[in-house]
């Protein structure tokens, strides 16, 4: 009488991937687990936290805001920025790019409505800086301009050359990191969000911080004439780009 087992043996080389899927949806259908790509995603989360951080028209106004008005006031224009760039994203996402690209006389049109409202933007930050403050000791002292506001934030991206250019490669270079549309619209758009929100709050902060010095007097009007110069630059480069 044979003294081995009949019973077949198990392959210790098999993996548990190897098994045949779960029969756990409806009349036996196998089960989908939707999957992410993690490697995508960490190099998309450098991507947005690296080009949120380095200098551009957002950091410098919020910067310069900051120095002059201080963090309270400058608070809705970080709002406007992170909202507006996040409807700029959410649109090229959704396909936006590609629609534009079958009118591209709607860009030439937009291109120079942006550059104009910044250039007349730029004329009040510079007139301010050169307006002299009254020298008397009896009123209180006032700003020689105000802060941007929480629309102007919103509008300001979508003649921002940097903004526009980013939304444009998050939107294609970052597609295939989850298949449902709407999945991928939700990854992208809090990974960039998230990012937004940190680095441009550091921007804040860190012009917050310079307030004390230069809210009022020669440096005062040196900033005010220094954020009209930046926008007008970037009008310009809105232009010609």
């Amino acid at each position: 009488m044979p003294c081995h087992s009949t019973m077949p043996r198990r392959d210790l080389g098999a993996k548990p991937s190897d098994a045949r899927p779960r029969n756990c949806g409806y009349r036996g259908a196998p089960c989908r687990v939707p999957a992410m790509d993690s490697t995508l995603l960490g190099s998309m989360t450098g991507f947005a936290f690296v080009s949120a951080i380095t200098p551009g028209p957002n950091n410098l106004l919020l910067m310069s805001s900051g120095a002059l008005f201080g963090r309270r006031q400058t608070l809705p224009l970080l709002a406007g920025v992170l909202v507006g760039f996040t409807i700029l994203l959410t649109s090229a996402v959704l396909g936006l790019g590609s629609v534009v690209t079958q009118w591209p006389g709607v860009v030439t049109v937009v291109r120079i409505v942006g550059a104009s409202w910044l250039g007349w933007m730029a004329l009040g930050f510079v007139l301010a800086g050169l307006r002299r403050p009254t020298t008397s000791t009896k009123a209180p002292a006032t700003p020689i301009s105000r802060a941007l506001r929480f629309h102007e934030g919103v509008l300001l991206q979508w003649v921002n050359p940097k903004a526009i250019l980013l939304v444009v490669t998050a939107g294609s270079a970052y597609i295939e990191i989850a298949e449902p549309l709407f999945e991928r619209l939700a990854i992208i758009v809090a990974v960039f969000f998230l990012a937004g929100a940190v680095c441009c709050s550091l921007w804040m902060t860190a012009g917050a911080a310079l307030n004390r010095f230069m809210s009022s007097g020669t440096s005062a009007r040196c900033l005010n004439m220094g954020m009209g110069v930046l926008i007008l630059l970037t009008a310009l480069h809105i232009l010609i780009g």
